[in-house]
């Protein structure tokens, strides 16, 4: 036992004389010294939870504040003190039709109720000649189908349906058009005052936007209202991402994004519906999904500031702290010297770091194919996964159902990414998860059955949430280091741009019924070819320079593939 101690105490000295040799120069030379996998980095995993049922609670509680039911039809005011049941309604006032809901939403029958109900008792209803017209006139009223939707939404109760419909998508496109104002403020408070600061105050205006949505009582005061809450989107999760990535081992990149989205954003986003369901009052429900932004006030508490801003900002000494916490935390006793050699060597990089703006992202061919390629992976994978998240309303099953089965493939989704992705690379994972949406788009196009619609609906969200965790970690690896935060950041404006453009897909059914799933197929399937062109990140150091962002992965073949090369290797 004892000499496997002298042993173990031998490897340590000499790893660490090792170490004082090495030219440290960024926190990821420190962190294997100070534990980047330890007690430490399980807290921060565990800490993303509330901001990631924050996340999750902005990014659908909009879809469920303005959910109206499929099932809907003119009101008809002199049937109001009748005994009648819904179906002797609708057949006694309402056009019939060929599509789900197999009658017409925007119109009723013109005749004179009243005249008819008062000439004739209550059995005429059921007389087809009597009740039978071909005259037609616009509601001004609704009735909404109850056991499908089990509360009045805003959009219930003013009547966004039929030619108002549109204030629907526009109420959810408008919350992440505030999005992206919100990334300007927020990332330069992140970069001025710091990533904590930044992350408290985005919280709180988000807490304050939500709990004033639930005061509204018009469509300009609610867009209004989301539009300011829609500041926090996107920022609650991106910060706390990045400070729990910044701290974590290399080889755990992976699994950072799929406990975040495959655990944690899961949890949240499947059992939003059931809140909203049983909560069954949508004013209620905005104050219930503003209760975690209540723990994002006390993130000074929960997590670490940004090494990397402190060692931007020249405070050194709030970086050793920060890695002499971590090494303790995690029953490390590094040799000092590190500590000091790591300062020494990584301020001296950061007076010689090269200066550059996004406009270098552009200035040279291959870095900018590569810009332009990551751009619109994000972007069309975010219309993709949104356009199927509100299509689940057009569908004959329950939303809640379908909701919740389609959130709950994020577990399985994170799992699967995390079990492939460093074994298949990111460019094949990327094609065959984007083209999965596209096949899902068309099977559900074109099966009959509303049992195979819905099935394929939950596959192309399974399909879709691989796509976007593969998606999120492309970005953050394939940009190089001067720009990387500010390529990120470009990113996901386009991203939030999408966005602000999907929630209008369902409306296309407004000019065929098909048309939102054969442009969510073609969308899906015409991204899967541009991924196949970006460059393969698996096993490779992040590019530290412009020059090695625009050498990144030369040399590589088109078909050339991680495990196929594993295989060669294996073979030679």
């Amino acid at each position: 036992m004892r000499k496997e101690l002298k042993t173990i105490d031998h490897e340590t000295e000499a790893n660490e004389r090792t170490a004082l040799r090495q030219k440290f120069e960024s926190i990821d030379d420190v962190l294997p010294f100070v534990g980047n996998f330890g007690k430490y980095q399980i807290y921060l995993l565990i800490a993303l939870f509330p901001y990631c049922i924050i996340y999750s609670n902005l990014y659908f509680s909009t879809f469920f504040l303005t959910l109206v039911p499929q099932e809907h039809w003119c009101q008809v005011d002199e049937f109001k003190n009748l005994n009648l049941t819904m179906e002797q309604r609708v057949k006694a006032a309402i056009p019939s039709s060929n599509e789900y809901p197999y009658y017409d939403k925007c119109h009723k029958k013109n005749l004179n109720y009243t005249q008819l109900l008062s000439s004739d008792n209550i059995n005429n209803l059921n007389n087809i000649e009597e009740w039978k017209t071909n005259e037609t006139i616009e509601c001004n009223k609704w009735e909404y189908n109850m056991s499908v939707v089990p509360y009045l939404s805003i959009g219930s109760e003013l009547g966004w349906v039929c030619d108002q419909e549109y204030l629907i998508s526009s109420a959810q496109a408008i919350f992440f058009c505030g999005s992206i104002l919100g990334g300007f403020i927020f990332g330069w408070i992140a970069d001025h005052k710091g990533r904590i600061p930044a992350l408290v105050l985005c919280n709180f205006i988000g807490l304050a936007g939500t709990i004033a949505t639930a005061n509204a009582t018009t469509f300009y005061g609610f867009a209004l209202c989301r539009f300011i809450t829609g500041f926090a989107f996107d920022n609650c999760i991106n910060i706390p991402l990045i400070l729990v990535v910044e701290y974590m081992s290399v080889k755990r990149r992976t699994l950072v994004f799929n406990i975040a989205f495959g655990v944690h954003f899961a949890i949240g986003s499947t059992l939003l519906p059931w809140v909203a369901y049983y909560v069954a009052n949508w004013r209620h429900l905005a104050y219930i999904v503003a209760i975690p932004m209540i723990f994002g006030l006390f993130t000074p508490w929960i997590l670490p500031e940004s090494a990397r801003w402190y060692a931007t900002k020249g405070k050194w000494e709030k970086v050793i702290a920060n890695l002499k916490k971590i090494s303790k935390i995690n029953g490390m006793n590094p040799d000092p010297m590190i500590y000091d050699n790591y300062v020494r060597n990584a301020s001296n990089a950061h007076k010689c770091n090269e200066s550059a703006t996004l406009l270098d992202l552009f200035k040279t061919p291959r870095l900018a194919r590569t810009t332009i390629l990551i751009i619109a992976f994000w972007t069309m994978t975010i219309i993709c996964f949104d356009g199927h998240v509100y299509s689940l309303k057009l569908l004959q099953s329950s939303v809640f159902v379908s909701f919740s089965l389609a959130s709950a493939t994020e577990l399985p989704a994170g799992l699967l990414v995390t079990l492939i992705l460093d074994r298949l690379g990111r460019r094949f994972c990327g094609f065959i998860t984007i083209t999965g949406i596209g096949i899902c788009s068309f099977a559900e196009l074109y099966l009959p059955a509303p049992g195979a619609k819905l099935a394929s609906s939950v596959m192309a969200r399974f399909c879709g949430n691989m796509a976007a965790n593969i998606g999120l970690q492309y970005a953050a690896e394939v940009l190089p280091t001067p720009v990387r935060g500010q390529g990120v950041a470009l990113v996901h404006i386009f991203g939030i741009l999408a966005h602000a453009v999907a929630p209008y897909i369902t409306d296309l059914v407004f000019i065929w019924t098909g048309l939102p799933m054969m442009f969510l197929g073609v969308t899906a399937l015409l991204t899967g070819l541009l991924v196949l062109f970006l460059p393969e990140t698996l096993g490779r150091d992040l590019p530290q320079t412009l020059q090695q962002g625009e050498d990144f992965s030369r040399g590589d073949k088109f078909w050339s593939f991680p495990f196929c090369n594993k295989q060669e290797n294996e073979n030679d």
